[in-house]
């Protein structure tokens, strides 16, 4: 993991294979595009766009356009932020319409903006394609969250199950242990919990915070949960170091065995945590369950703004 300034080709002599990206009506959305270096040239882009209503986005969307047209071919895929596999798919299609040379390709990934289903299942999809050994993945933070008690990220909750494709073997028998890496929507992750209705909780905590300013705001967020699961039950995970966090999740299930408990997953927190829980899980795969909560709106207005750092989350592992 590391702060890009300039992004660069992977192979200095010719251009990267693909870069996927998403449009959204956060700023950030443009923080990769916008860190292109003056060669910087891809052959293939895919961009999602979630079938919602945006004038944000759409905005947003005229300006990474502009951007990547400059640099290769582009193609815009619309997808439902409720079922993205439909949108995966085809974007898998066309990439393997592309006949690619694991060997040799480099596909680039921005994470900021995909929900961490999405981004769960997009790995996921790349990866049985043979094709992890080929991605680089970054993630830009944004200047700020606008966060505020009274006036939450999103509201209500429209279901609550696992991940297509992350569903855990474990029998209904055995106890359910819940790990829920916390974020800034205190009412999801409480209302996962009293789905679940779990033997066990550990609640995962980022740290450190992106910006010193930041530290305690996810415990103030989750104030609720925490007093009711106890304090004794807070983890500490990696904010940003996707490979930190997925040994970190290793260390804190070492009293829970993943044989002898029914275990779920939440991905609450960043989307680098959301990878580190997706490293975790090639590693034990269908060992346990991850589990999402789908909110019955988001709300644009106070959600995050501006553009800070850029992050290089995962790098190609090639010779």
């Amino acid at each position: 993991m590391r702060s890009v300034h300039r992004i660069t080709c992977f192979w200095p002599s010719r251009a990267d294979s693909v870069f996927i990206t998403c449009a959204s009506y956060e700023e950030r959305c443009l923080g990769v595009p916008r860190r292109f270096s003056g060669d910087y040239r891809f052959d293939n882009a895919f961009v999602f766009a979630y079938d919602h209503p945006s004038e944000e986005r759409e905005r947003h969307l005229e300006e990474m356009k502009s951007i990547l047209t400059q640099r290769g071919n582009v193609q815009r895929i619309l997808t439902s932020e409720e079922d993205p596999i439909v949108g995966i798919r085809e974007l898998v299609g066309r990439i393997n319409e592309l006949g690619l040379d694991p060997e040799s390709a480099i596909i680039n990934i921005d994470a900021t903006t995909f929900t961490k289903r999405h981004l769960l299942l997009l790995l996921k999809a790349l990866d049985e394609g043979g094709l992890w050994p080929s991605l680089r993945v970054y993630y830009t933070e944004p200047r700020d969250y606008i966060t505020d008690l009274y006036l939450p990220m999103s509201t209500g909750i429209r279901t609550i199950s696992p991940v297509t494709g992350f569903v855990g073997h474990s029998p209904l028998s055995k106890p359910t242990l819940l790990v829920a890496f916390l974020g800034y929507e205190g009412d999801r992750a409480r209302a996962i919990y009293e789905n679940l209705d779990p033997n066990e909780v550990l609640l995962v905590v980022p740290k450190p915070a992106y910006h010193p300013e930041w530290e305690g705001r996810t415990e103030q967020m989750n104030e609720d949960i925490i007093k009711i699961v106890g304090q004794d039950r807070v983890r500490y995970a990696h904010s940003q170091n996707s490979s930190r966090v997925e040994g970190q999740l290793k260390e804190m299930l070492d009293d829970y065995p993943l044989e002898e408990w029914r275990c779920c997953i939440a991905p609450l927190g960043g989307k680098p945590q959301a990878l580190g829980i997706y490293r975790f899980w090639r590693q034990n795969p269908g060992s346990f369950s991850v589990i999402y909560a789908q909110p019955l709106k988001r709300n644009e207005r106070f959600f995050s703004t501006g553009v800070e750092k850029t992050w290089l989350l995962l790098t190609p592992t090639k010779e």
